[in-house]
């Protein structure tokens, strides 16, 4: 009940901001810098979109994004990018909740390298970890280094 009042209650925060920022100086067409926080008038989540961009939903190289973002490097709750830093993300290399990509250090990590507390991939290192090289308590796989294994 908790959790559900803070969601309820950081929605309404944020649907009351109204900023945006747009920088004059452009390269190749996107701003340097995108600022645009809030909701537009059909409740739609507005986008920042630039080299550098901030917003709730935010695409750039750099982004940071409140709900969603997109980029080079990443970060929100939920990214997508070649590094990225989130709850939920996908990329080349992810730190996260719940992480997919080549190199994951997560709690819940899926890659090539995966590290966290749950790991899945070729090399896993965590508590438990399932692959074919294993560092782990609780491991499953072909080469394991395990305090358990199966």
């Amino acid at each position: 009940m908790r959790v559900i009042n803070f969601v309820e209650n950081f929605v309404k925060a944020l649907s009351q901001i109204d900023y945006q920022y747009q920088s004059v100086r452009k390269i190749f067409g996107l701003p340097l810098l995108s600022i645009n926080l809030g909701f537009d008038g059909n409740n739609e989540m507005r986008k920042a979109k630039g080299i550098v961009a901030i917003g709730t939903n935010a695409v750039g190289i750099f982004s940071v994004g409140i709900f969603k973002s997109i980029g080079i490097v990443s970060v929100g709750i939920i990214s997508l990018g070649f590094g990225t830093v989130s709850l939920f993300s996908v990329g080349l290399i992810t730190i996260s909740v719940l992480g997919l990509g080549i190199v994951s250090v997560s709690i819940f990590a899926l890659g090539y390298l995966a590290i966290g507390v749950f790991a899945l991939g070729y090399k896993s290192i965590g508590i438990i970890a399932i692959g074919k090289e294993v560092v782990a308590i609780i491991g499953v796989g072909v080469q394991i280094d395990s305090l358990f294994k199966f």
